[in-house]
């Protein structure tokens, strides 16, 4: 048996789109648990913040990523004080890139 790999774990179970999702999704929560950490949030005062409740946070610290929607976790990036854009650089065959900046409000 050939030895396979993948782009993430979740392409060796799921089909391409699902899996490059989860894994978005993945990355996603662990930079906001990340960014939590950093700014020495407890995870009540982290769900004030970011207003969900704490076992939200729970969830998310636990790496649950099938409870969030991308959108939801859009939105906990903005109110860290960040912002998400999406580019290419001019051709469909270029690669996307999803960036996240520090907002200067």
């Amino acid at each position: 048996m050939a030895l396979q790999f993948h782009d993430s774990p979740f392409h060796a179970t799921h089909d391409a789109g699902t899996a490059s999702k989860m894994a978005l999704r993945m990355d996603l929560s662990i930079f906001i648990t990340n960014c939590i950490k950093k700014l020495g949030l407890k995870q009540s005062e982290a769900a004030v913040r970011l207003d969900v409740t704490q076992s939200r946070i729970s969830e998310l610290a636990d790496g649950r990523i099938e409870r969030f929607t991308l959108h939801a976790m859009l939105d906990m990036l903005d109110r860290l004080g960040f912002r998400t854009s999406f580019g290419m650089a001019g051709t469909c065959s270029d690669e996307p890139r999803i960036v996240i900046t520090k907002a200067t409000d």
